[in-house]
């Protein structure tokens, strides 16, 4: 019993986490599921205190199967769970914690943009020097404001990054996990 609009934001939020981070999420997994004992090791060992279940699966790397059923309606009393702003917390959710991308668009975008007023300046400079008329502080006031916004936005962006790096080490994910050993003595 899932809505059209809820489906739409699942399918938007999985595409999202899947293109911008390096954990693949397999579509339509909910947190309803069966472990082994070793997964449920590994994931205890994370110690995330805002983890991605879905995404912690995935990023320890053991196989996984999918058994599809039909979710039934709620047999009785009423959830606690907003259809819109919940998917939209565990989707923003998912992505922080999988991925430093956004943090580096917004740097991206602050470099173009930076970028953009200094051709915007060599624009009004040539209308300048071929006699357009422009109107008086205009070209001015949209120069230093574009410039200053797309620093602003660099700035922004740098910080996050160094942010994000910080915040990665906190995590303590492991490099890599080891499922077994052969032809080693412990």
């Amino acid at each position: 019993g899932e809505t059209m609009l809820k489906r739409l934001i699942s399918f938007l939020g999985y595409a999202a986490i899947n293109r911008l981070s390096d954990v693949r999420i397999p579509r339509n997994a909910g947190d309803f599921r069966i472990m082994s004992r070793r997964v449920i090791e590994e994931l205890r060992r994370l110690n995330e205190s805002h983890g991605f279940l879905r995404g912690l699966v995935a990023y320890v790397g053991f196989k996984q199967s999918f058994i599809e059923y039909d979710r039934d309606q709620r047999f009785a009393g009423k959830g606690n769970y907003n259809r819109l702003t919940g998917s939209l917390k565990i989707g923003l959710n998912g992505l922080i914690s999988f991925s430093s991308r956004p943090l580096q668009l917004m740097s991206l975008a602050g470099f173009i943009l930076a970028g953009l007023s200094f051709a915007l300046g060599g624009w009004y400079l040539l209308q300048k020097l071929l006699g357009v008329g422009l109107t008086p502080g205009l070209s001015t006031t949209v120069l230093v404001v574009s410039f200053f916004s797309g620093v602003q936005l660099l700035g922004l962006g740098l910080i996050g990054e160094y942010i994000g790096r910080i915040y990665d080490e906190v995590k303590r994910r492991p490099m890599f996990i080891i499922d077994r050993k052969i032809n080693f003595t412990e």
